[in-house]
């Protein structure tokens, strides 16, 4: 009975919109599309033609209306339409007398003034430079729904009312209602209220993290999926953007009809579309965006004039997206939206697959805003998460939907609820979720254990073939600890390592874990790994394969994790390690040859992206947008005659990552790292500049993948230091398009690293340098020549300069997928 009711509002909604008509406005001579002619119903609003001259008439019950087109520089013309004339082409003959005026050089551009004024009085316009603060709610759908409803009929009437289901119903759909906070000094917050996810038992977070909503028109950047365009009402707006004066509305408060298009689309990415600007105070009371590319991208934003305040109040917000006319598929889940001609390709949090998505299908999301609180300046800690879930959010009974939606919930809603449902199901969606978010921390899911990829095979020239297995348990197990650990065995020196490890659950909301652990393994010599660094998975580790020092090391650690808030995480551990068999290295202290020693730590570690937006949930935080610097520190203290240990020392790590990202998708990064230890301090203990070059003679058998951190040109076991100091400065320049496949990435590079080490003496065994005359290499990558695959070069210059070319000159591949 559910399904006929079901399907019986559906089949009414479809017939309901049976007298839509389309059409489009075009040049009658060129036949070029009209984009944004104005089309006037008598006793209607007009309405607008899209950016590609289309449109859709509604007769409203009647037989036939009479319309009237306009154009700027065109005549106007009267037209009869009529359910039978479906669909309609509208032509429009140019005055060529008129165009001559519209034409003009853009520095007596009437529209020019008019955007300088929109610019200029943003601080009165846009509440968030003309309020202190200020606070309101949203009720938000986001869909994936089909754009031509087919209703297919057979004879037997329940497999109808299935196939209509099927064919009508989304595939995708989600509610939520939020509460946002704003004020001047710590910028904006949302607290999430309600959230309603069709089909899924557990809560899907993924969504409010997907950067759905643009910012303000306002900003110099105007950022949707994570995709940057230049902002039509930007200081720098003239630069990236030309505009026109299409027609004067009159309503209540009259408005200027302004058409904005980019002028350098091979350059800067930018938008399509028309600003209705107030007649009095230049404020956005409307805008209409289109950008057709590999996707139909649209945007409608409808602005409320505040009377009190003054201010215009954004009051609704739609994007729907299509398959544009690159033929690609909207696979917003787990797939790529390409957006437009210079636009990155990006793959958007994995909820669904892969698979082919019929080209009928489009996404939609709505936002509706109300209740706004103009006289109240609320507080938000600077440190907070950009977007909180509340506890009870997932659990939000009927009545508060019902008081809270501002757009009606349809029999097609309703439709999708059963429709997820049996995809969910059929599709097994929950576990790709599931293995797409374990492979992007490098494990593989299976049953209660997931698999660490990165324990199954390696190579380097001291165990030669490595092969092991290794993981950690899920919370199909317990979600209160997990158990993990590793076996492997090097083929090369015939040894077998292994480790054993739990993480105790004490607060899963702040990340607040216990560790406990046990290890007997290999380390590279004089290597430093920050415990809060960011997790990293490589399908290949540049440098591991040609690292021939090594130490075997047994060792027990026990620490505490905690996230002091979405920003800042620290972790301090305490460790007692073994060193052995570091080839013949041995260390000279007080008259006496430690071949075998142990050092035993406590350390404090902490990662630090003070800019950056999480999303905060009852479960855990997650990153929803990068913003630099990143600063990572570290702090380990060695102490003699503590749990056996020999060596008193202090050892600090202080990294600093700053990018620099541009519309023109050109990118600058810089990293400064410094390590500095004081005491007494084995070579297994000091620092290395990240060397990548081994010592064979010919440039092509030192051929291998170069690395993002890593000195090319510098050989391995050439320098150690117990002071050291590395900048790393990379320019990538914007992608040359050759075409839609090939679009390779040149990036110049610079690389300076100095040092020091004191008591080389003690070091017996092994002959190396010092760091103190200062080190420098510069580079040139061409990535992503044949997929993810591209070419590195470097030259070593300066103090270390080494007699014949070869020695100092380094050639290899880089590898950058993104998965």
């Amino acid at each position: 009975m559910r399904l006929v009711c079901t399907f019986l509002l559906i089949l009414t909604g479809f017939l309901a919109n049976a007298q839509q008509i389309p059409g489009k406005v075009i040049n009658a001579i060129t036949g070029e599309a009209l984009a944004y002619a104005k089309i006037s119903i008598k006793e209607s609003s007009p309405i607008l033609s899209k950016i590609d001259g289309s449109f859709q008439l509604d007769l409203e019950g009647k037989k036939a209306v009479k319309i009237s087109v306009s154009y700027l520089g065109f005549y106007t013309r009267d037209f009869k339409i009529s359910e039978e004339s479906k669909p309609v082409l509208l032509q429009l003959y140019p005055d060529y007398e008129k165009l001559n005026t519209v034409y003009i050089s853009s520095y007596r551009n009437p529209a020019n003034k008019l955007i300088e004024k929109a610019i200029e009085n943003r601080e009165i316009n846009d509440p968030r430079e003309a309020l202190d603060g200020f606070e309101y709610r949203s009720y938000s759908k986001f869909l994936i729904d089909n754009e031509k409803n087919p209703i297919q009929l057979t004879t037997d009437s329940t497999n109808s009312e299935i196939a209509t289901i099927v064919n009508v119903a989304r595939a995708y759909l989600s509610e939520k209602v939020t509460k946002h906070t704003y004020n001047q000094k710590h910028g904006g917050k949302e607290e999430v209220l309600g959230l309603k996810t069709a089909g899924f038992k557990k809560p899907i977070y993924d969504v409010l993290s997907l950067d759905i909503y643009p910012t303000s028109f306002y900003e110099n950047n105007y950022s949707i999926f994570q995709t940057e365009y230049a902002g039509p009402l930007a200081k720098n707006a003239f630069r990236n953007y030309e505009y026109r004066i299409l027609d004067t509305l009159n309503a209540e408060r009259p408005a200027y009809l302004i058409y904005f298009k980019p002028k350098r689309e091979e350059v800067i990415a930018g938008l399509e579309g028309v600003i209705h600007l107030d007649t009095l105070n230049y404020g956005i009371q409307k805008t209409e965006t289109r950008l057709i590319g590999e996707i139909d991208l649209e945007i409608h934003e409808d602005y409320d004039f505040d009377t009190d305040k003054e201010v215009w109040l954004l009051k609704k917000r739609d994007i729907k997206i299509r398959p544009g006319t690159g033929g690609k598929d909207i696979s917003v889940f787990g797939g790529n939206i390409s957006l437009g001609t210079i636009q990155r390709r990006l793959s958007i949090s994995s909820i669904f697959n892969n698979d082919p998505i019929d080209t009928d299908l489009y996404l939609d999301a709505t936002t509706i805003n109300y209740d706004y609180q103009l006289n109240t300046i609320p507080k938000i800690e600077k440190a907070s998460a950009a977007i909180s879930v509340i506890p009870e959010a997932n659990q939000q009974q009927e009545d508060f939907w019902n008081s809270n939606r501002k757009e009606p919930y349809t029999a097609k809603d309703e439709a999708t609820s059963i429709y997820v449902d049996s995809i969910i199901k059929t599709r097994n969606i929950e576990r790709k979720i599931e293995v797409k978010k374990a492979m992007a921390n490098g494990y593989y899911p299976l049953a209660f254990w997931d698999l660490q990829l990165s324990k199954l095979f390696k190579y380097n020239n001291f165990e030669g073939v490595r092969l092991g297995i290794g993981g950690k348990t899920n919370d199909r197990l317990s979600k209160k600890f997990n158990v993990g650990g590793y076996f492997v065995y090097g083929f090369g020196d015939e040894k077998a390592k292994y480790n054993l490890n739990t993480n105790i659950y004490l607060n899963r909301s702040t990340g607040t874990n216990l560790k406990l652990g046990y290890t007997r393994d290999i380390k590279e010599v004089a290597s430093f790994n920050y415990l809060k660094a960011p997790p990293k998975f490589y399908l290949i580790e540049p440098r591991f394969v040609n690292i021939n020092f090594f130490y075997n090391y047994e060792q027990y650690y026990a620490g505490l994790e905690h996230r002091i808030n979405p920003q800042l995480s620290s972790e301090i551990r305490f460790s007692q390690t073994e060193v052995f068999n570091a080839r013949e290295y041995a260390f000279l202290y007080n008259g006496e040859l430690y071949h075998e020693y142990t050092v035993s730590t406590a350390g404090i570690s902490f990662s630090w992206e003070p800019f950056s937006e999480y999303l905060e949930t009852p479960e855990n935080s997650i990153l929803v947008e990068r913003h630099y610097p990143r600063i990572t520190a570290q702090i380990d203290k060695g102490f003699a005659d503590v749990a056996n240990g020999d060596f008193n020392f202090l050892r600090t790590g202080l990294k600093l990552e700053y990018t620099i990202s541009r519309l023109d998708l050109s990118r600058t990064e810089f990293i400064l790292e410094g390590n500095y230890a004081t005491g007494t301090l084995p070579l297994t203990h000091t620092f290395h500049a990240y060397p990548n070059s081994s010592r064979q003679e010919a440039v092509l058998k030192r051929f291998s993948v170069a690395g993002k951190t890593s000195f090319e040109t510098m050989y391995y076991n050439e320098f150690y230091s117990d002071r050291l100091a590395m900048l790393h400065m990379r320019h990538q320049l914007r992608p040359i398009k050759f075409s839609n496949f090939f679009q390779p990435e040149i990036v110049l590079i610079s690389r300076h690293a100095i040092g020091d080490i004191g008591h080389m003496d003690r070091h017996q065994n092994i002959d190396f340098k010092s760091l103190n005359q200062g080190y420098s290499e510069v580079g040139l990558e061409i990535n992503k020549i044949i997929s993810g695959f591209g070419l590195s070069t470097a030259y070593r210059y300066g103090s270390y300069h080494l007699p014949g070319f070869s020695q100092n000159f380094a050639f290899k591949f880089t590898l950058n997928i993104r998965f």
